[in-house]
């Protein structure tokens, strides 16, 4: 590819990064078709780039004008851009053009905005594109700007959230709309309050139905176009601009272009701006009534933060300390400034992270203590316990991304591909969320409509911890009575057997400067502390899926405004499934406990912590099954041995416990029974991959990380027993 240096549109810059309006055209083609780059020649000139293309030095260039000079030597694409332009290629090289013009017709169909979006990234949104006019409009616009014209706009209903005065100022949606399309148009405009049918001016409300009809009026396209997505969209349902008969047509084309070119993010944020958000239902659940809980609650969770705040600092302090060796080994002259920077770093993510544990233990220890003072009041216990639940959610999620962080940095995070129902799939994991949004009366909307190849094979539990981290950031940071929208879409590819598929979240929340979008993928990186912005978190969520859409070979895009929201978009390939991928079908199961398997069993329970017993003996003897308490592993061994093979019909198992631990217990057990197998479940805070492997290599038949889920504890009991019994 010639890729000679044009301003704009070819450039390099100091660090060797290529960008540029041409730069990213061949991105996008790359998208579509078999075409793979190697750019040369930035140091030539537009004439050494078509003596290279003709001498075969080069395969392509542009772009390139319509000249009778170069199509008697070159072949012509079809046209790209807004001016147009196009590519040239050797007219020998068929072959090459059909693959170049398949893609511009694909981005053309799949993609019509294409060329407006690049256009804008390079020349800015205040740019007026004159492009996108007919010669006669753009003459009309010239005579309007020379005669110094205004135009007058008017509302029929003169009234909030639409057109209004504010004082002596009009205000409302239509009216910032309107201002939108004018600026881009360089129109002048002031708004008359008073609607005259008799003196027609420009409505900004009109619908259909109007007085004269189509004989008086020439309607725009409707304000609103894409799907309504919740009852404050339908406000502008119907809603045209009406320009009178009488008036230049050209008026009526230009202000037609003007309202196609509104995007429906910048209406919605017009809407949002007069309209708000709606309220927040504050109706919950009944929790458990039994009083102590809330003791329980509170010792577990200050067990859990002080781990946090554990692993937290040895996390950070570990991190720093291999930068610090790589650096010191690098140049050595440079240490100082980075044991610095080091220091600096880690107090600010220690300042952070002292107070996103703080808070959350604080409301543990808080409410535990209001719940002992309130026991007679189930009202005062209840709202506790809810409290402290969620407290508790919070610290756990600050946990769970520091593991996180430190299995990818350890190697420790595999691919694990195998054929899925992917909208089947999708539409499950969105579920799981509704409450989760429900809490803030966030409106939750996915779509999963377009996917066309519905089973396909993926790494399903990356793509989960993907989606999970980046509509977790869209529910955290989207304000009461919001709305968050996933969906799905599937792109064609141009690998055999394979499609593109594009995942996209948007959110109406908080959104982010652009100077903070250059450091999201940052390490500990937070626009706000959890002070300002009020969101908990560990600044960990995006430096994780960024690291997993490369291990994925994924792309990543996010765009934000602030006060608008964000939108990101994953795009990842994935193979198409066939007959041959049943075999790849393993199986995540998500079946449910059976109540009536469990109840009566005969269950081992062997953990060390007081506090740890009491909360798995409430939730086993509430499944109505028979539980036996050891303290320590040679208790265990000893009740097995006592009680014979055949009694004990599951064994929960701690890992880490005095006098004989988890491990030395289960491989005495084996050893004691070899022919027999009694389900034995590893229940332990050790949460890495390797914790999991050494509790299957000790003999045990599945490990569950601390704090456990009471569903997933009792579904895992139930499919191994049941697994016992269809072996005997």
């Amino acid at each position: 590819m010639g890729f000679f240096a044009n301003s704009g549109y070819h450039e390099i810059s100091e660090k060797g990064e290529k960008g540029g309006y041409g730069y990213d055209l061949l991105r996008l083609m790359s998208r579509y078709a078999d075409l793979n780059y190697e750019f040369v020649g930035y140091d030539k000139t537009w004439n050494d780039m078509l003596r290279m293309l003709e001498n075969g030095e080069i395969d392509l260039v542009s772009p390139a004008s319509k000249t009778k000079e170069l199509e008697e030597t070159f072949a012509f694409s079809l046209p790209v851009g807004l001016a147009p332009d196009y590519i040239i290629v050797r007219k020998s090289d068929t072959t090459l053009l059909n693959e170049v013009n398949y893609a511009i017709r694909q981005m053309n169909v799949l993609d019509p905005n294409w060329m407006n979006r690049l256009y804008r990234k390079y020349n800015g949104d205040d740019v007026f594109d004159l492009l996108l006019l007919s010669e006669r409009e753009r003459r009309f616009l010239q005579g309007f700007w020379g005669q110094d014209r205004m135009l007058k706009v008017t509302a029929r209903n003169d009234k909030f959230p639409f057109a209004y005065m504010d004082g002596d100022v009009p205000r409302g949606i239509l009216l910032d709309l309107f201002a939108e399309i004018a600026r881009h148009n360089g129109l002048k405009y002031e708004f008359v309050t008073t609607y005259n049918e008799s003196q027609p001016l420009i409505v900004l409300d009109a619908r259909y139905g109007m007085a004269g009809g189509d004989e008086s009026w020439i309607f725009t396209p409707p304000y609103f176009r894409d799907q309504l997505l919740d009852s404050n969209d339908s406000l502008l349902v119907g809603m045209h601009i009406a320009v009178p008969r009488k008036y230049p047509r050209e008026l009526a084309s230009i202000l037609s272009k003007g309202v196609m070119m509104l995007s429906p993010k910048l209406v919605r944020s017009k809407i949002v701006k007069y309209v708000g958000f709606r309220m927040p239902n504050y109706s919950s659940e009944l929790l458990h009534k039994q009083s102590h809980i809330a003791t329980v609650f509170g010792s577990i969770f200050i067990v859990i933060g002080i781990i946090l705040a554990a692993s937290l600092v040895w996390l950070a302090f570990r991190r720093k300390l291999k930068n610090r060796e790589e650096e010191l080994d690098y140049k050595l002259r440079e240490a100082n400034a980075f044991a610095a920077e080091a220091k600096e770093a880690k107090s600010k993510f220690l300042l952070n992270m002292s107070h996103d544990i703080r808070t959350p233990m604080n409301a543990i220890i808080g409410y535990s203590e209001r719940a002992e003072r309130h026991l007679d009041s189930t009202a005062d216990v209840q709202d506790a316990l809810k409290k402290i639940r969620i407290s508790g959610g919070y610290l756990l999620q600050l946990i769970e991304e520091v593991l996180d962080m430190a299995k990818i940095e350890s190697g420790q995070v595999v691919q694990k591909k195998r054929m899925v129902n992917l909208p089947s799939c999708m539409t499950e994991f969105c579920e799981t969320y509704q409450p989760m949004m429900k809490v803030k009366n966030i409106s939750f909307i996915w779509d999963t409509s377009s996917v066309k190849n519905r089973f396909v094979v993926a790494d399903v539990s990356n793509l989960r911890q993907v989606l999970y981290n980046i509509i977790s950031n869209a529910q955290k940071f989207t304000p009461y009575g919001g709305r968050v929208v996933f969906t799905i879409e599937e792109l064609p590819c141009q690998v055999d057997g394979y499609a593109v598929f594009d995942f996209e979240v948007s959110d109406n929340g908080l959104g982010m400067s652009k100077e903070f979008l250059e450091h999201i993928y940052d390490e500990f990186a937070r626009e706000q502390s959890s002070t300002q912005s009020g969101v908990q978190g560990t600044g960990l969520g995006m430096s994780i899926v960024k690291r997993l859409v490369d291990m994925m070979g994924a792309e990543i895009d996010i765009q934000s405004e602030i006060g608008l929201g964000t939108t990101v978009h994953v795009r990842t390939q994935l193979k198409i499934a066939t007959e041959e991928d049943v075999a790849l079908e393993s199986g995540e199961s998500c079946a449910e406990a059976d109540p009536a398997l469990l109840k009566g069993k005969r269950v081992l329970l062997v953990e060390d912590n007081e506090f740890n017993r009491e909360v798995a003996l409430d939730f086993l003897q509430d499944a109505e099954m028979v539980v036996d308490i050891a303290e320590n592993g040679l208790v265990a061994v000893t009740k097995v041995r006592e009680k014979g093979v055949d009694y004990y019909d599951c064994i929960l198992m701690d890992v880490q416990m005095p006098v004989m631990d988890g491990y030395e217990a289960t491989r005495a057990i084996r050893k004691t029974y070899p022919h027999a197998h009694i389900p034995i479940i590893a229940l332990s805070a050790n949460a890495f991959e390797e914790d999991r492997q050494k509790s299957l290599a000790a003999g045990m038949d599945e490990h569950l990380a601390k704090p456990f889920v009471v569903a997933k504890v009792l579904s895992t009991m139930c499919s191994l027993m049941q697994r016992k019994v269809n072996v005997s």
